[in-house]
């Protein structure tokens, strides 16, 4: 199995996940042209995916998974609740192969089983996904507030977890963010800060873990330096940082 991210910041999100021949896109938070690059550069063509799989409707998540799926004829997989909220990105033209999923499902898709797993985030229906395949396992896991006890039985023993540490606290308190906005990124639905992440990775079994990446950082209000020196604190091995432009090359576990 392998995996790369094409992005992962408030400019855009979106992972490739592949074994084999079967190529699982996550999340398209750019326009159709744009990820149509990112992915050229990752060697990566649009007749090549096999599906798309859509966490929620936030936008910078879900901004050209539809026009993308409807140009190369590809389906998508996500929750009745994203769906709903996400008509506003769906054309009359369209012809989709929409494919709803439900929190908890375990799904086989060629030589993946996909888990579905329900976050703490102010979306309508929002999940994040395990892939397994051959006894590998990858989690991708960002954009929640805190570490709810499906997310923590979910990603026991994975072998490697990509995890959001979006803020730190001190810098986002200091920040130009106004109060409203403050609030919602804190909130128990918003995103992990570093602390946060730290907790979730204090609470897992990662004897396992060959690689660990720090996701969805904040360009204004973090740091890899911060998520680096608290995360060495429970993990002794490299600790890789997903550049919120630029994402990561292709990883192979």
């Amino acid at each position: 199995m392998k995996f790369c991210s094409l992005g992962s910041g408030s400019s855009g999100n979106s992972y490739l996940v592949s074994k084999n021949k079967t190529n699982i896109l996550v999340d398209c938070g750019f326009s159709v042209t744009e990820l149509e690059k990112r992915m050229s550069k990752r060697e990566m063509k649009p007749s090549e995916i096999t599906a798309i799989f859509l966490t929620h409707e936030h936008d910078d998540h879900s901004k050209g998974v539809f026009a993308f799926a409807e140009k190369h004829d590809k389906p998508i997989y996500l929750t009745y609740g994203t769906l709903k909220m996400c008509q506003k990105k769906i054309k009359n033209s369209y012809n989709l192969k929409i494919n709803i999923i439900s929190p908890l499902d375990n799904l086989e898709l060629n030589e993946f089983i996909i888990y579905v797993i329900p976050v703490p985030h102010d979306a309508r229906e929002p999940v994040q996904f395990k892939f397994e395949s051959e006894k590998k396992t990858l989690a991708i896991i960002t954009d929640l507030g805190f570490g709810n006890k499906e997310l923590i039985n979910s990603i026991q023993k994975i072998n490697a977890l990509i995890l959001e540490s979006n803020h730190d606290d001190n810098l986002i308190h200091q920040s130009r963010y106004p109060k409203n906005l403050k609030d919602r990124i804190r909130s128990n639905y918003g995103h992990l800060s570093n602390q946060n992440s730290l907790q979730i990775l204090k609470k897992l079994n990662l004897d396992n873990l060959k690689w660990l990446g720090a996701a969805h950082l904040s360009k204004e209000n973090n740091s890899p330096e911060l998520v680096k020196d608290l995360w060495e604190k429970v993990f002794e091995d490299k600790i890789n940082i997903i550049d919120p432009d630029l994402g990561i090359p292709w990883v192979s576990i």
